[in-house]
């Protein structure tokens, strides 16, 4: 009579391995799933950082590009006397350029920050030097930031194109 019992004893063995198999199956698809879940949620919060750090950057490079303007036509105007308006202006244009460094702190891109950065070079030498320096040039540094804010926010990674 040993055979039947050996037998029901394997069958019952052979049907708690199965569920053990089972289960530890299900735990490690779970798991994966989960990291992958945790994963794809990182990367889309990071995504939707970088994006908001660059769409901020460039709306600050935009308003520091009209302080910086009006403020190099009040000092060409006042040709160095202080007045009451020049001092606004200048005003303005410190909290702009202040903004714009705040807000490229955050970009976690560095050919962007590069970009605004000769940008803003370039635009206090156009606007408010009087030295001789083409406008075409500021022009040119204008466009290059905005095509690197362009082109970070259109990828994948939210950041330019690495070479």
């Amino acid at each position: 009579m040993t055979g039947p019992v050996i037998t029901a004893a394997s069958a019952t063995t052979i049907t708690v391995l199965n569920a053990v198999v089972a289960a530890a199956v299900s735990l490690l698809v779970a798991i994966g799933t989960q990291v992958s879940l945790s994963v794809r949620d990182s990367n889309a919060r990071r995504y939707l950082r970088r994006r908001a750090a660059l769409t901020d950057a460039q709306d600050a490079a935009l308003a520091l590009r009209g302080r910086v303007g009006e403020y190099g036509a009040l000092s060409r105007a006042n040709a160095g006397r202080p007045s009451p308006e020049l001092e606004a202006a200048e005003r303005r244009y410190l909290d702009a350029r202040a903004l714009l460094e705040v807000t490229l702190s955050r970009v976690d891109d560095p050919a962007v920050v590069a970009a605004a950065q000769r940008w803003h070079s370039a635009a206090e030498i156009s606007f408010i030097s009087t030295a001789e320096v083409s406008a075409a040039r500021e022009q040119q540094e204008w466009q290059a930031v905005n095509a690197a804010i362009g082109s970070a926010l259109r990828s994948k990674e939210g950041t330019t194109p690495r070479s």
